[in-house]
């Protein structure tokens, strides 16, 4: 299919080739999200957001991608000085390809992750942007239900919430807050064969690869899962929600 979208991708850590591959499978918009593992500085981050509005963005319109930039504080990557990031969040929200924040969330859900998610949020819900929240590979159901807890007592519009790497495990759970799944594909997650067995419980998500150098990872799992779609005979309209349409609209791309 065309026009391709990848929700959610750590750009600055894609090699130059990377976004060459995914130009030529069909991807023609990816959304960055913020990670910097092990951050130690507020100004860390601060060149992370640079380098992706600069450099990255740069390098993805040579191969005819467009990228748009989530910032944030990743629960693995949080200053000790967090709240500088936070104050100045709405700035960038202000920036030309900026389109909300991400990815933010818990890991371990301790309870500085849960203050650093909580005052996100607010700056979120305050500039009606949408988010991204991480969740982790453990705990997931309490983590999922904790991450919800907060965004409701915040009062976030489900609507503007993509909870992702969403799998049959807590797909009810964000289906329920009427959250948006993130559908992170990838061999220990949610395989393509996983989707197309429950695509109708998958049809509100947004595909993504959550492409990343941290683990292996494949940058093309978002155009190999639309095409195993296809010969797999799945409905066009869901594959093209999944793929393109759904992200456009959430994120106004």
């Amino acid at each position: 299919m065309e026009g391709i979208v990848d929700s959610h991708i750590h750009v600055s850590l894609l090699p130059y080739e990377g976004l060459e591959n995914m130009a030529l499978a069909g991807v023609k918009k990816i959304i960055g999200c913020s990670i910097f593992f092990g951050a130690k500085h507020t100004e860390t981050l601060f060149d992370h957001f640079h380098q992706m509005l600069t450099l990255s963005m740069k390098n993805a319109a040579q191969n005819g991608i467009k990228l748009f930039v989530a910032v944030g504080v990743h629960p693995m990557g949080t200053p000790e000085d967090w709240p500088r990031v936070i104050d100045a969040l709405p700035n960038y929200l202000k920036m030309d390809g900026v389109i909300g924040l991400g990815e933010i969330g818990l890991h371990e859900g301790t309870q500085r992750e849960q203050d650093v998610l909580r005052e996100q949020l607010k700056i979120a819900k305050e500039y009606g942007v949408p988010v991204i929240i991480h969740t982790p590979p453990q705990d997931r159901v309490a983590i999922t239900n904790k991450t919800i807890e907060i965004a409701a007592a915040v009062g976030m519009e489900p609507g503007k919430v993509v909870i992702d790497h969403a799998n049959l495990d807590i797909v009810d759970l964000i289906e329920d807050f009427g959250a948006v799944p993130g559908l992170t594909i990838r061999q220990e997650g949610l395989t393509p064969h996983l989707l197309l067995n429950h695509l109708e419980r998958f049809q509100r998500g947004v595909l993504n690869s959550d492409y990343s150098n941290l683990k292996p990872n494949d940058p093309l799992s978002v155009p190999k899962a639309v095409r195993y779609l296809e010969l797999s005979g799945a409905p066009p309209e869901i594959i093209a929600r999944i793929a393109r349409y759904n992200a456009e609209e959430l994120f106004g791309i």
